[in-house]
């Protein structure tokens, strides 16, 4: 979460809850490559902080119930 890009996409991405955010609705908020972002999904994806579901060829990104953000916000409160 060190990087402003990817506190954005956490912030867009817990905006649309409980609904899952598809990948080309992220892309407009940033001025990068589409590998750009993939790149920050996929480090967000692995610390756990976002879970994925494939609709068809496009991906739909969500906060799971037990995320890494769920257990961050615990400790920091």
């Amino acid at each position: 979460l060190g990087d402003p890009t990817r506190l954005t996409i956490v912030d867009a991405v817990r905006k649309a809850s409980p609904e899952a955010v598809c990948v080309c609705e992220l892309q407009p908020l940033f001025d990068i490559s589409q590998p750009a972002i993939s790149r920050h999904l996929k480090v967000l994806r692995d610390a756990g902080v976002l879970g994925v579901e494939r609709r068809g060829v496009w991906a739909h990104y969500f906060i799971p119930e037990r995320s890494a953000l769920g257990a961050l916000t615990e400790w920091l409160a």
